[in-house]
This record gives C-alpha cells, structure tokens and sequence, in this order.
C-alpha cells in the first residue's frame, strides 16, 4: 500500500485549468467541507485565521460567514487560483477576507502574515512537498492556545485493488495514513495533538493545539 505522489501545482497554475477547478468546487462544496465546518462550528475559534491552499476560495467565504467575527488570510501558491478567489468575493466580506499568494513549505513566503489563532487547511496535505516542513512552518505562526486544523483524505489499502485511475481515486492512494501522519508529528517535536478517523472511512482530521 504504497503512497503515490500526487502533484498538481503546475496544473493549478494554468487559467483553464483553475477555471474548472472552481466550477466543480461550487458543485460539490456542500458535501466536500460539510463535516470540517461542522466540526470548525463547534470549536468556536475566535480571532485571526489563516487558511492555506484556498483554491478559488469557495471554502474561505462559508467560514467567514459561519464566523461573522473572523478576520481571515487565505493563500495558494498558485496565482490562478487567487485571482478567481479574489473575483469571486462578495462585497460584504472584503473587509474580512484577504487572499495572498503563499506555499506552506515556503516560510519565507507567508510569515508576514503574522501569527494566528487558526490555522486550518482542506485537501492540501497529500499535495505538499514536505509535509514535514509545512506543519513546522504552520505550527510557529500560531498563537499561544492556537489550532492547526488539517482535514484531508486517508489511504486505505483496497483502493489499490479497484481498476481506477481517476483523479479521486489517485488524491486517497496519496494520501497518508494515520502511523504515516504520527511519525511525522514526532520528527517536528509537536506533542499536543490528535488524529481522528472521520466518516466517510477514506477521511481524517488532524488537530494540532499549540
């Protein structure tokens, strides 16, 4: 059950590309982020958030309305993507929201956001280059008491048995596994945190508290 590696900045960074990406989004949001927002709900986070790998920023929008409060910084590392997010804003959030280009492996490139109290990122772990690198780099721009919440696929070994070769069936085949995610943990030093398998079975979360 061997993780494959799945890339796809370059094919973000392509404006037909990033186009179709926001269309199927808003076609499949609601079931995509339902159990993250209810969960993030639940948390009642106050303060400044960050989100990394916004996409077109369907994602950025809902949690701001669910969190009329939140200040939020949304970035992608692909220019196409932020475009699209920042022409689809809605005029009563712009005080609220603020896209910028960003890589999470990158500290250079995103510690002028300052520091937050959330942190939270969707689908983006199996993407990252270094996930190592990334989760460091998210975890020392928390706040004291802060959260990084990381929402992302798990692998599961009889997909590697199903005849697909889908773009669905290939983000769960790079996708990593819960021992894969703790290992990783303990290489950071981080401590505090927790792993949770979430419905669906090819789902999990990942609540790291500073």
């Amino acid at each position: 059950m061997k993780r494959i590696v799945e890339s796809h900045q370059e094919y973000f960074f392509d404006k037909e590309n990033a186009n179709e990406y926001l269309n199927n989004a808003k076609n499949a949001s609601k079931a995509r982020y339902s159990n993250f927002l209810s969960s993030l709900k639940k948390l009642d986070i106050k303060g400044r958030y960050l989100e990394v790998g916004c996409g077109p920023g369907i994602l950025t929008q809902v949690v701001a309305m669910q969190h009329p409060k939140a200040e939020i910084i949304a970035n992608d590392i692909s220019p196409e993507m932020i475009k699209l997010a920042q022409q689809d804003l809605a005029d009563n959030l712009k005080t609220r929201i603020k896209y910028e280009i960003g890589d999470a492996c990158d500290i250079n490139s995103i510690k002028d956001f300052g520091k937050f109290d959330l942190i939270y990122s969707t689908f983006t772990l199996h993407h990252w280059d270094n996930a190592e690198l990334a989760i460091k780099n998210l975890y020392s721009m928390l706040n004291n008491n802060g959260l990084l919440y990381i929402h992302d696929l798990k692998r599961v070994f009889w997909l590697y048995y199903v005849k697909s070769e889908s773009g669905f069936f290939n983000s769960i085949r790079a996708a990593y596994r819960p021992d894969e995610i703790k290992a990783i943990l303990n290489k950071t030093g981080i401590k505090n945190y927790k792993i949770n398998s979430i419905f669906p079975f090819f789902m999990q979360s990942v609540l790291i508290r500073k």
